[in-house]
């Protein structure tokens, strides 16, 4: 019994943490898109058994982030969510991988995350912003002014995605463990 609720606090000081993060992270000064929020996502799927963990790591600290910053509308930040969210499932992919296939899966599954965030989050800015004429040259368009920012999100997510998914493997490694899947 006392393992299981010494588990329960050590789960729970990890999401907070996390969290604490990601929010820290996001409204400090650092290049556009270059934040580890979904860096932080991928780690919570690849952390904890149950997807609903990783989800709420992300969608918490944007979240809590958000209502510091400043909210711009509500359907761009739905979509901006619904993006974040694909880099749990991302890491979710590396569980129950040699040490080989992670280690190569990382930056594959940090590029796919980056790339699905550009396409939801850019539809959506075509979509509801009102920037962009909604045509077939105003989708091109909307897309080709974020490639800019598109460089900074996949920056931002491979590099924090290498170092805190390869922190975590190195522990799980050196601790003699198959998996770090936690039961949450």
């Amino acid at each position: 019994m006392e393992t299981n609720r010494k588990q329960i606090v050590l789960n729970a000081l990890l999401i907070a943490g996390m969290i604490g993060f990601a929010v820290v992270a996001r409204i400090a000064p650092h290049p556009a898109n270059f934040a580890p929020i979904a860096a932080l996502g991928m780690m919570g799927g690849y952390i904890f058994a149950n997807r609903k963990w990783g989800l709420s790591i992300v969608m918490v600290a944007m979240l809590i982030s958000d209502l510091l910053i400043g909210i711009e509308s509500m359907e761009l930040r739905l979509a901006v969510y619904g993006g974040l969210m694909m880099s749990v499932f991302a890491g979710g992919m590396l569980r129950n991988r040699d040490n080989k296939s992670f280690f190569t899966g990382v930056p594959v599954a940090s590029l796919g995350s980056s790339i699905a965030f550009f396409a939801i989050s850019n539809l959506a800015v075509f979509a509801f912003s009102g920037m962009y004429t909604h045509s077939f040259s105003g989708l091109a368009l909307c897309y080709i002014n974020a490639i800019p920012f598109f460089w900074n999100t996949l920056a931002g997510d491979l590099i924090y995605s290498g170092m805190l998914l390869s922190a975590v493997r190195m522990v799980q490694i050196y601790a003699g463990h198959e998996s770090v899947a936690v039961r949450a």
